[in-house]
């Protein structure tokens, strides 16, 4: 590149020379056109590319030798980085201009001295200049120099606005720059405006619409958010044999890297990254390198997390090497990702680029405190305070300062280890992991110059000062917020709530809702404190509306603070319960009298909770229907909703035409908050007795005290009603418990003996139609054979075969069942079920929720696609999804959520499926006597199931509840 760029210096050196000998009449239309175009191309390949966003500068149309001179000075001033000196230059540049009235001249000067001021800070400068710009070109004729001037300046107004924060502003003015590149087929200049435009829409937490924009930009399918192997190797060596814009593809690569990442697809993330840092490093472009350092060290860290999210304890595993960047650690575990995180950030903090030096070192700094790797918290302390001093005002730094800030306060709250369930949300983004003990411990950092919460608040003000001088108001009032969040753990409770209520008047002035719903919460926090239940109410109830607002797209929730669902979004909607079904002036948790309006509103909530795990389980909107009242679907039907709460196991009983039942289980909770560790445990017990070859004397303990939480206190009114079947929205844990299994040691019976059962993830997921009885042709498929690892599955024949003698059946076994095979039966027959025998795994991360075929695996999220012929229309839906032989991951207590995602995502109106993989000859017994109960005429595919467990149950091979037990239908019962 250092090469190619001096022998462009020499060239243009003697085009300029050769120019200079004209005198300014010979600068006819044409000539200035061909100098234009000449300087476009230097201005783009010659490091302007310096920062996280994409940067363009103008070019220019000579005139004769004096302003020229300095218009080469300014730009080699400012490539030095010696902004003020370059600033004082383009003010020169446009005076000279402007005294000679050569207009587009002075407007280039005037949006390159806007583009330098903006380096300074200096907003008030870089504001007058640029719109003295645009009101100039505004005025000259329409040809191909203006155009191309006009062009660059937009490129230059839309950073400006992004950098004081109007992102909407910036995305509509790069939108113009890009159709006009288009018009003025100007390729890199559009390439740059797209890029652009997706740095708007991801501060705009707009994802997917800035994952296909950044698609487009790179010519790829853009129809929806992914990238394969093949595509990206394609596209490495289209790039690689470009002989320009080759940063402007790395740019365009690194930035659909971290989109993919905030969409939560991590492997493609990196793949991506890895790719974009190859091509990098391949060019020589130093400085996107050091950028892609940082978004990998991004990418290890969110990988380190879902490994923990899916590690027991126990399998926490101490550091035994490092990896290195740029190494896909497809078999690290979380700790070896943590470290390779650090190593991403040491490389990147080498940057010449101030900023992204700095991002690396907060994102360090805020590791090391997750991780509690404390003996290297004071050194990085003192860079990043060193860092902020002088520094320029500007939205990136007003966040940095947030980011900083944020990361301090948890450092705090693990010093003073405040276990109250009042604490800022703020602190409920923190997390720390479980390391071994180190040389250092948190105590001991208090001899260091540790800021106290007045000094962090001290921070913040800054930033505020900062966030007012730019006139931020989105900045202001997240500032404010934070603000309120310290002072709240300080206890002034009262500058708490003023600072909370100013950034949510500020905020309710923007569309777009952000992290508004925090405030709420933290608003509502504060009441409860005060003991002010009626407000606290209100306040909750308005964070669990602007979170449902935000459900089409949960990972728009500011991407700049990282976070879990688990711990930053689950606890409104839970606290919000908690607060319904309180009554008001009552200590009595088992008191029933909770009014008929907060139980409805409970209910809702909880639905809600439950079309919020599922969003964020896919990181999109998955389900849009429209509630179905029960009485539509079947008034001899009953739901109980289970959701768990700090101190109690509440329930909610619903029944067509009748009042909304309550009650309440106190429950043990553990020391930590929201832990409800007594539920956990019985779950753990109940599981350690489906095991049929353990024979113990308290195998049904844990099944009656489940009987005695989630029925007894319903029972009475279930036997008055005399409900047939009992449908469970349940909560946590408890969604993986198999239901039929409950034991009444009053009357000796499982519950599967006395109800017809069915799970739903809420009523909201559920269709009217049902199942016509003369209408089974199925589509049967499987794996015998054992594949890429799994064990064989002998029982699959038989069981394929003995389905085809009962309904109309077309069968795809072995080497016949690929993912092909079935798209090709599935687009030729309106199969209404789908049977599919083979092994797979239901978990709560997405990407390890498959189905097993002859030729690879089939991911939920790839589900619709396989059946999206089933959306033509006049065909008919697919009415059930079997799953015969799958089970939930281990270790995983909220797996059962990744079952929802495949009834969900399938499309299916019921989905059968298995807790648990079960021997093959008693599962090849339930589903022959399934199909046979479901031919009947009238027979619903909930008494089918029950009359095929009950079958098993008094067989006296396979009466233990492992073997029918596992077995669990979703969806609609009908």
């Amino acid at each position: 590149m250092h090469k190619k760029q001096q022998r462009w210096r020499s060239r243009k050196t003697r085009f300029f020379l050769q120019i200079s000998r004209h005198k300014p009449r010979y600068y006819s239309s044409q000539v200035r056109s061909l100098i234009l175009a000449v300087l476009l191309f230097f201005l783009s390949v010659g490091g302007v590319l310096f920062t996280t966003h994409v940067w363009a500068s103008t070019a220019i149309v000579l005139t004769p030798q004096q302003p020229l001179q300095l218009v080469e000075q300014g730009k080699m001033l400012y490539q030095n980085r010696q902004f003020e000196s370059a600033l004082k230059v383009w003010e020169q540049v446009a005076a000279a201009f402007a005294a000679r009235d050569d207009k587009l001249n002075q407007a280039m000067a005037l949006s390159n001295l806007s583009l330098t001021a903006q380096q300074l800070g200096k907003w008030e400068q870089a504001k007058q200049a640029i719109a003295t710009s645009l009101n100039i070109l505004q005025t000259q004729p329409e040809t191909s120099a203006k155009l191309q001037i006009l062009s660059s300046t937009l490129d230059i107004q839309g950073q400006l606005q992004l950098a004081v924060g109007e992102s909407q502003a910036a995305l509509a003015t790069w939108q113009q720059a890009a159709e006009i590149y288009q018009n003025i087929g100007n390729q890199n200049g559009a390439i740059r405006s797209q890029i652009n435009q997706a740095q708007a829409m991801q501060d705009l937490g707009l994802y997917p619409r800035a994952c296909k924009t950044l698609l487009k930009a790179l010519e790829l399918e853009h129809q929806k958010c992914q990238i394969t192997k093949e595509q990206l190797q394609t596209l490495k060596e289209r790039i690689s044999n470009k002989k320009d814009s080759f940063s402007l593809d790395i740019l365009a690569l690194r930035s659909l890297g971290n989109v993919l990442r905030f969409v939560s697809q991590l492997e493609q993330s990196q793949m991506v990254l890895l790719t974009a840092g190859q091509l990098a490093q391949q060019s020589g472009d130093s400085q996107n390198f050091a950028a892609i350092y940082l978004s990998l060290g991004n990418i290890a860290r969110a990988l380190a997390i879902r490994k923990i999210q899916l590690e027991t304890p126990r399998q926490q595993a101490v550091l035994t090497e490092s990896l290195d960047c740029m190494q896909a650690a497809i078999t690290a575990n979380a700790a070896q990702l943590y470290q390779q995180a650090t190593t991403c950030y040491r490389q990147a903090e080498l940057s010449i680029s101030s900023e992204i030096k700095r991002q690396a070192q907060l994102n360090r700094f805020s590791l090391l405190v997750q991780t509690q790797q404390w003996s290297e918290v004071p050194k990085l302390l003192s860079d990043i305070q060193t860092s902020f001093n002088n520094l320029p005002a500007s939205h990136s730094t007003v966040y940095a300062e947030i980011k900083f800030a944020q990361s301090l306060m948890c450092l705090q709250s693990r010093l003073s280890e405040n276990s109250s369930n009042n604490l800022s949300p703020i602190l409920q983004l923190c997390s720390f992991t479980k390391n071994p003990p180190t040389s250092i411990g948190a105590k001991s950092l208090e001899s260091a110059t540790i800021p106290s919460w007045a000094k962090i608040g001290q921070i913040l003000q800054t930033a505020l000062n900062q966030a007012q001088q730019l006139g931020d108001k989105q900045a202001q009032a997240d500032v404010r917020g934070y603000l309120g969040g310290i002072y709240q753990q300080m206890g002034k409770l009262a500058q708490a709530q003023q600072l909370t209520e100013q950034a949510l008047q500020q905020k309710s002035a923007f569309n777009n809702s952000s992290i508004t719903y925090l405030w709420q919460w933290q608003l509502g926090r504060i009441y409860q404190t005060q003991q002010d239940q009626k407000s606290a109410l209100q306040a909750y109830t308005l964070a669990y509306e602007t979170l449902q607002s935000l459900r089409q797209d949960l990972v728009g929730i500011n991407p700049e603070i990282q976070f879990t669902f688990r711990d930053s979004v689950e606890p409104v909607y839970r606290e919000l319960v908690n607060l319904l079904l309180q009554p008001v002036g009552s200590q009595q948790i088992n008191q029933t009298e909770i009014s008929q309006e907060n139980l409805q509103k409970a209910r809702d909530v909880i639905e809600a909770l439950q079309l919020a795990e599922l969003t964020n389980f896919f990181r999109e909107a998955c389900v849009t229907s429209q509630p179905q009242p029960i009485d539509q679907l079947d008034p001899n039907a009953a739901v109980i909703y289970s959701v768990i709460l700090p101190n109690r196991l509440a329930l909610i009983l619903s029944r067509p035409q009748k009042p909304l039942k309550y009650h309440a289980t106190p429950l043990v909770s553990d020391s930590q908050p929201g832990k409800t560790g007594e539920v956990e445990r019985v779950f753990d017990d109940m599981f350690t007795s489906l095991n049929p070859y353990i024979s113990d004397s308290n195998s049904l303990r844990a099944r009656e005290i489940l009987y005695e939480w989630l029925i007894r206190p319903v029972e009475a009114e279930l036997q008055k009603d005399n409900v047939k079947t009992l449908v469970f929205v349940l909560d946590g844990v408890l969604r993986g418990v198999p239901m039929s299994a409950l034991y009444d040691h009053q009357n000796q019976k499982y519950l599967i003996e006395k109800y017809n059962l069915a799970l739903s993830p809420g009523l909201q997921l559920l269709y009217s139609r049902s199942l016509s009885p003369n209408k089974l042709q199925t589509l049967a498929g499987g794996l015998a054979e054992a594949r890429q690892g799994f064990s064989k599955l002998p029982g699959v024949e038989e069981e394929v075969r003995d389905i085809a003698e009962i309904v109309p059946t077309e069968v795809l076994l072995n080497q016949e069942f690929t993912r092909k095979r079935i798209k090709e039966q599935i687009d030729n027959v309106p199969f209404p079920i789908v049977h599919l025998a083979t092994h797979g795994q239901f978990s709560s991360q997405v990407e390890n929720t498959f189905l097993l075929t002859w030729d690879g695996r089939i991911n939920v999220k790839e589900l619709d696609e396989l059946l999206q012929a089933r959306d033509r229309p006049g065909r008919s839906p697919l009415e059930l999804l079997i799953l015969s032989a799958c089970q939930t991951a281990a270790g995983d207590q909220r797996a059962v959520l990744g079952l929802a995602g495949v009834a969900v995502r399938s499309g299916a109106r019921s989905t059968l499926a298995t807790l648990w993989s079960v021997q093959d000859e008693s599962t090849v017994e339930l589903m022959n006597k399934f199909y046979s109960e479901l031919n009947q005429p009238g027979v619903t595919k909930a008494v089918a199931l029950r009359t095929a467990q009950l079958f098993l149950l008094r067989s006296p091979k396979y009466r233990h509840p492992y073997y029918w037990a596992p077995f669990v239908l979703v969806g609609n019962w009908l």
